[in-house]
């Protein structure tokens, strides 16, 4: 998951001020006012569990956003595999922060000022790359895109291009005897010129 500069930001100044290492730590944001510690640690026990022991090294409240946060510090290192990225908890969905592994945080931060220039945000690129990544499945009357020709063992690049294209076409004509018959002969045609070359 991406965060924005201020999300890593604020989750680096809380694990600061609490002495506890950032890459063993997250950070839950959304946490309504009213939600006392039990309720808290009740509604973060489950979600958590795959990330081994971990205690509530602090909470602050986040007056522009009216709610509370906290920083969990974690007994061993984080897999990131099984960080969950929300927690359902009282007032609707609690968001999960944390720190990106060292490597991409150069990456993000670029990637952050190149979208604030650009007036766009994280959410704009993940619906942008859901959209090409999970595109609409094709009706069944429609003919998958052609990806690339693959010639067979021997033919000519061109020459299969052209015998798919004449598949292609024979196809949606219909599967006419003449049709196929001809299609046949011109394949024959095609295989003997390459040989000659």
């Amino acid at each position: 998951m991406l965060f924005g500069v201020k999300d890593i930001a604020l989750l680096e100044h809380g694990c600061q001020a609490l002495e506890v290492d950032s890459y063993k730590s997250l950070m839950i944001l959304g946490i309504p006012e009213d939600c006392n510690h039990e309720e808290f640690e009740e509604t973060i026990r489950a979600p958590l569990k795959p990330l081994g022991k971990f205690e509530v090294a602090g909470k602050a409240f986040l007056e522009e956003d009216r709610s509370k946060a906290a920083i969990i510090r974690l007994a061993e290192d984080l897999n990131y595999a099984v960080v969950p990225r929300e927690i359902k908890g009282k007032g609707g969905m609690w968001r999960v922060v944390y720190m990106p592994r060292k490597q991409d945080i150069e990456f993000l931060t670029k990637l952050n000022l190149f979208l604030q220039s650009e007036g766009r945000t994280v959410e704009d690129v993940a619906r942008v790359l859901r959209q090409e990544l999970c595109p609409t499945v094709t009706g069944p009357r429609e003919l998958p895109a052609e990806t690339g020709c693959h010639p067979l063992p021997g033919e000519n690049p061109e020459t299969a291009a052209t015998a798919r294209e004449e598949d292609i076409e024979d196809s949606k004509a219909g599967d006419s005897k003449k049709g196929k018959k001809k299609h046949k002969k011109n394949r024959r045609r095609h295989h003997a010129s390459d040989k000659k070359l």
